[in-house]
This record gives structure tokens, sequence and C-alpha cells, in this order.
């Protein structure tokens, strides 16, 4: 018994599922090779196979120089890796990126009844594609929840917990304190404050004069002009806290004294922060 393989055909296939396996594993690795590497590496990859099987070595050998020798050479220059621990994991990865695409493409196969080489690269198309979207998803929700911390506001002994947003967007300055300045829902007053005191910065926002005004005297109420997205020339009512309290996966942060601004229009938030934090409170 005797398989009958033409070289062209062996190249062809290992050189598009490399190619896919590839960029597969620079998506999961979160490296930007250029998508010309990814085909220099399935080149070298495919050629690698193709020699082999001309001229084999021996099983155990074989599989020595195709999963060790040949796949790490691919992944060096496919996933632009430079250090023998980045190659290592890239191996591994890259082993994972094929055991999802043959997975996929095997339950494709299986649903469509599909056979023949067309009906290979196609269905390998599609199990890329379906992949690649998947990666691309779960890494916007991966960066998404990345950039929502845990926050606590102070004021007047009372603490109010939630969730903060960094936004590099975000550059609004206090020229008053000098000091960066992240914005706040309006909600945020009714955990941290007394009625008489949400009054009294009411008032003080519309222009009139609190009956109480020394209640107002530690929070150094004041306005701040701003520009957004559809308010090209805002105003926001803004005030110090005592503490600020910034805590996420790398981050621990706990700011004195910090400006707070509470905008008239709330448009900006969303039910998953109440706070946009000033990436300088972050970074710094």
């Amino acid at each position: 018994m005797y398989y009958e393989v033409f070289i062209d055909v062996l190249f062809v296939i290992n050189f598009v599922m490399d190619y896919f396996l590839l960029r597969l594993a620079c998506r999961l690795l979160g490296h930007s090779a250029t998508w010309l590497r990814s085909l220099a590496g399935a080149a070298i990859g495919a050629a690698g196979i193709c020699l082999l099987a001309v001229f084999p070595m021996g099983r155990i050998l074989n599989t020595i120089l195709i999963h060790v020798v040949v796949n790490t050479i691919m992944v060096r220059f496919g996933c632009n890796l430079k250090k023998w621990r980045e190659i290592a994991q890239g191996v591994l990865v890259l082993y994972g990126a094929g055991f999802l695409l043959g997975g996929m493409l095997l339950m494709l196969q299986r649903a469509t009844g599909s056979r023949g080489v067309r009906a290979f690269f196609l269905l390998g198309t599609v199990s890329y594609m379906l992949l690649a979207a998947g990666i691309r998803v779960c890494s916007r929700a991966k960066r998404k929840r990345a950039r929502l911390l845990r926050v606590w506001l102070y004021a007047n002994g009372k603490c109010h917990e939630g969730r903060g947003l960094y936004d590099t967007g975000n550059q609004l300055w206090d020229p008053v304190s000098n000091k960066p300045v992240s914005i706040g829902d309006s909600a945020i007053l009714e955990t941290l404050f007394s009625p008489q005191v949400r009054d009294g910065l009411l008032k003080f926002g519309e222009g009139e004069n609190p009956v109480d005004a020394g209640l107002l005297v530690s929070l150094h109420p004041h306005f701040l002009p701003f520009s957004s997205v559809g308010c090209p020339h805002g105003t926001a009512l803004a005030v110090t806290l005592d503490y600020l309290c910034v805590e996420g996966l790398e981050v621990h942060k706990v700011i004195t004294r910090p400006v707070i601004a509470f905008p008239r229009e709330n448009s900006s938030f969303s039910g998953d922060y109440q706070v946009i934090l000033h990436p300088n409170l972050i970074d710094s």
C-alpha cells in the first residue's frame, strides 16, 4: 500500500494553513508582525515539510525536525519573535491555534459533508475568519475590562464605591489647583453629600448664593469650561474631594484632594462606570 503525493499540492496546503496559524498566533500573542512576515514564515514551514517528505530521515527524526526545528524557525520569522522565551511561548500558542483551527475545520467538514482540496481551502478560510473574529472580540472585551478600575471617592466622612474608566481622551485640567480633573456622574453627589450640601452645590451651579456657604468651603466649588463630542462649549461644576482610591490589576493609587468635575449632561456615562479618570492620575 502506498500514497501518491503531489509535492506542489502538499506545499500549497501547508503554506496556506501555516499562514492562517501564524496570523492566529500573532493575534493571540499580541504581536504586530506584518502579513509579509507571516507569508515568509509559512513558506519556510511549507518548504520544510516538503523537504522532509522528499528526503525522509526516519519517523522519529522527522517528527523532531517538524515539531521542533521547522515550527521554531517558522514562528521565529512569521511572528517576529526574538527572545527564546517568546519563541517557546509562540510555538505553544501555534499548537493551540492549530488545535482550534483543526477543530473548527473538522466541524465544518462534518456539517457540510464537503471533501476535496477546494472544499478544504474554502472551509479552512472560513474557519480562520471565524476564529480571527472571535479573537478580535475577546481582545476588545479584555482591553475594555483593563480600562475599568474600581474607585472609591471620599468626602466629609462618606464614601462612594463604583467603577472608573481610564480614558486617555480626558485631558481636562484645573487651572485653579493645577491638577488633572476626573469627570463624575452627578449621581455620585447623592451618595457623598447631605441634602444641604447638594442643595448648596445646585444653587451654586445655577449662579445663586447658597443659604449656608460655609458647608461648601472645603469643596472649593468652581466652574470649568470643557469641550466634548456633542458639546463643544460646556461648563462643569468642579469640586475637591478628600481622597480618591483607584484599584485595578496593576494599579493601586490613593490621590489626595482630587478634583472631580460634574457636567450638567451625563451622556458620557454608561452603566459600567461612574467616573472618567484622568490618565495622569494612573500613569504618574
